[in-house]
């Protein structure tokens, strides 16, 4: 793997949080949030992102020989503190949001595909992985897309293209996460650039799905 191929892919990781935040703070907004919270969220977003990339980037945070289930164990601690987090404090803000504001921004998925197969043409990861990474995110993007367009335009199939979204998307989070923990953790470990992302982008988009699947449930 060259390091000038890696640290490309490492601001490439760091766009797509910076850019996930920049979405969250967009759905905030139109959720009707005050400027203070906008203010507040926008700090710790880029809080966490500096704190990621000092503590992964620079291999100052989690021992390198940390093995994988354990760090999976910290992978879902920290998305289930986020889901709670955003549940107990902003769950009204996102109840006023529609269907079609998720699904946009859970859309943006296409590019993290995108640049997971990057890494896998640079060696940065494998290149299999990258494949099933890549496309993974991909059509969990497409299908995000595909169900804004049918809520928006009030098809009689929206609701069963927003579960398929929802399905794909989550099934996505679960596969890659396992994947990295258990299937590529020799070519990873724990302070390769993806987890910027595991931790980053991840527990946003898990919660989205939370909100639109707590949507779909209680408008039946």
């Amino acid at each position: 793997m060259n390091s000038i191929d890696y640290e490309a892919t490492t601001y490439w990781v760091l766009f797509v949080d910076v850019a996930v935040a920049i979405a969250t703070l967009w759905l905030f907004k139109i959720g009707k949030a005050s400027n203070t919270t906008l203010v507040i969220v926008g700090i710790l977003f880029l809080g966490l992102i500096a704190f990621m990339h000092w503590g992964l980037g620079g291999q100052n945070f989690l021992p390198a020989n940390l093995s994988g289930s354990i760090f999976y164990a910290l992978i879902l601690g920290g998305a289930s503190a986020v889901v709670l987090l955003f549940y107990f404090t902003s769950r009204q803000i996102f109840d006023n949001l529609s269907q079609e504001h998720i699904q946009l921004a859970q859309g943006f998925r296409v590019f993290v595909g995108g640049g997971f197969l990057m890494e896998g043409v640079l060696e940065v990861i494998p290149g299999w992985f990258s494949i099933m990474d890549g496309y993974l995110h991909i059509a969990s993007g497409f299908l995000a897309l595909v169900a804004a367009i049918a809520f928006l335009k009030k098809q009689a199939f929206k609701d069963k293209l927003l579960w398929l979204a929802n399905i794909v998307g989550l099934l996505d989070i679960i596969i890659i996460v396992t994947s990295i923990c258990f299937v590529v953790w020799a070519d990873l470990g724990p302070h390769h650039n993806m987890n910027y992302v595991v931790f980053g982008a991840g527990p946003v988009l898990l919660w989205l799905h939370f909100i639109s699947i707590r949507k779909l449930i209680y408008q039946s």
